[in-house]
């Protein structure tokens, strides 16, 4: 499985690649928002881990980006973020993502066993 994680924190980008990585997934980050676009326009993903908080383009907007312009139409997007407003969570799943975890409340290994059973793996 390849995973696009989309996360500005290199230290929570870093730890989260080595526990896909440690799972046999194979990993692509990217820390921006313009560069989530080019590489979901460029790559194949089975599943994009997005985070809300960017510079430059805010992740509900990369998501609506993702979605409309169908750029992977089977990967699922699964939103990893912090910002747990349930106001986020449905505008989200509005939009179109296919899960919601809250950085603060899983552990990597929780996310992992999280994205198994969004993946139905």
């Amino acid at each position: 499985m390849k995973i696009l994680l989309a996360e500005d924190d290199s230290m929570i980008a870093d730890i989260y690649q080595k526990k896909f990585e440690i799972s046999k997934y194979e990993v692509a980050i990217a820390t921006g928002g313009k560069e989530v676009l080019k590489k979901v326009r460029e790559g194949k993903f089975d599943l994009i881990l997005l985070d809300l908080v960017f510079p430059e383009i805010g992740g509900m907007e990369l998501l609506k980006q993702i979605k409309k312009e169908n750029y992977s139409p089977e990967a699922k997007v699964v939103i990893f973020s912090n910002l747990n407003e349930e106001e986020n969570q449905k505008e989200a799943f509005r939009l179109g993502a296919d899960g919601f975890i809250r950085k603060s409340q899983f552990t990597p290994e929780e996310v992992l066993a999280e994205i198994k059973k969004i993946m139905k793996q």
